[in-house]
């Protein structure tokens, strides 16, 4: 295997504190949540601070490596999780907190972007939601124009999904164009393949 400077960045569920930094809601009275996250975050003190010993932070404000200090990075960063099965939490979720993910990861991958200076940006999360994945694709390349999606071997999932959607306050979230629904890899749980659900990008740097 080649030898090169790699960085995986990643959060199990122990790392915590971002989601409540994403989902918490500001009100006259103060900061709450709503049941549903009350009830996670229950679950989550219940059961420690998972593998990694890790108690969350704010991603912004993380310090570390400096810039460019890898040639390749893979992200793996938190999502719903909308993938996995059995969903022993159905449920929980709401339209709200799915978009709050989506908007941590894109903070996440900025990060990401800063660490890699040479070769390749991967993406990797377990969650079918469209949102947490072909949009953050589309936020990555918009964003930085010296990142490509590259093509991925093996190729084993189905493409992922063009188009876009229109939510109720009138945001529109921009999934793929046409063409680049085939450099992803997009695994559905209800496929042939009976695998979980989860989504592989894979960005070529420069």
């Amino acid at each position: 295997m080649e030898d090169v400077p790699s960085l995986t960045l990643e959060c199990v569920n122990g790392c915590f504190t971002h989601e409540e930094n994403a989902t918490n809601k500001n009100t006259n009275q103060g900061i709450y949540s709503s049941k549903a996250d009350t009830r996670k975050n229950a679950r989550r003190l219940k059961n420690g601070p998972g593998r990694s010993h890790c108690k969350g932070a704010r991603v912004d404000n993380s310090k570390g490596f400096p810039p460019n200090s890898f040639d390749r990075v893979l992200l793996d960063a938190p999502c719903s999780a909308l993938g996995l099965r059995p969903r022993l939490f159905a449920g929980e979720d709401t339209i709200e907190s799915l978009r709050n993910h989506g908007k941590y990861q894109r903070r996440m991958f900025d990060q990401a972007v800063k660490l890699v200076r040479a070769d390749i940006s991967h993406a990797a999360r377990c969650t079918i939601n469209p949102g947490e994945n072909e949009a953050l694709v589309r936020y990555a390349l918009d964003r930085y124009k010296f990142l490509s999606l590259a093509p991925q071997n093996p190729r084993i999932g189905g493409p992922g999904l063009v188009g876009h959607i229109e939510y109720v306050d009138g945001n529109v979230e921009e999934w793929l164009r046409p063409g680049e629904e085939e450099l992803v890899q997009r695994f559905d749980p209800s496929s042939l393949l009976d695998t979980i659900g989860f989504f592989i990008a894979k960005f070529n740097v420069g």
